[in-house]
């Protein structure tokens, strides 16, 4: 279970809130919250927002646990890299877990792309 699925599932309990309900203030059916609160699918950006809002939670937030991070396309891996190691203290258990998590996604893509005989996208 990741970040946005579990993050999604505890917030609509605490509001005592059914998937039913929520679907209807975020406009979607309530087997689309179901496969979310499941990890099965992550919405997009503009769903999350109005996920965000249905909950009342912090929109930049709740993007990141959905996996949409701000570009940094234009920075050096080798500078993404340092600025890690130099935060990881600075991180919260969360925040650690969101970076962990994120890191075996892309592993996991990366596999099934040399798995299918595809190169992967590894930029060193």
């Amino acid at each position: 279970m990741g970040l946005f699925d579990r993050t999604l599932r505890t917030r609509r309990e605490e509001l005592g809130l059914g998937q039913a309900e929520l679907a209807d203030r975020v406009g979607v059916t309530q087997q689309t919250i179901s496969r979310w609160e499941n990890g099965e699918v992550v919405p997009p950006p503009k769903r999350l927002a109005k996920v965000a809002q249905a909950l009342g939670l912090d929109l930049d937030r709740v993007l990141a646990y959905g996996g949409y991070l701000p570009d940094a396309t234009d920075w050096p891996s080798w500078h993404v890299l340092n600025l890690c190691y130099e935060q990881m203290s600075n991180l919260s258990e969360e925040e650690l877990l969101m970076l962990v998590e994120r890191a075996l996604q892309e592993i996991r893509k990366r596999i099934v792309s040399d798995q299918r005989g595809k190169p992967s996208s590894v930029s060193r």
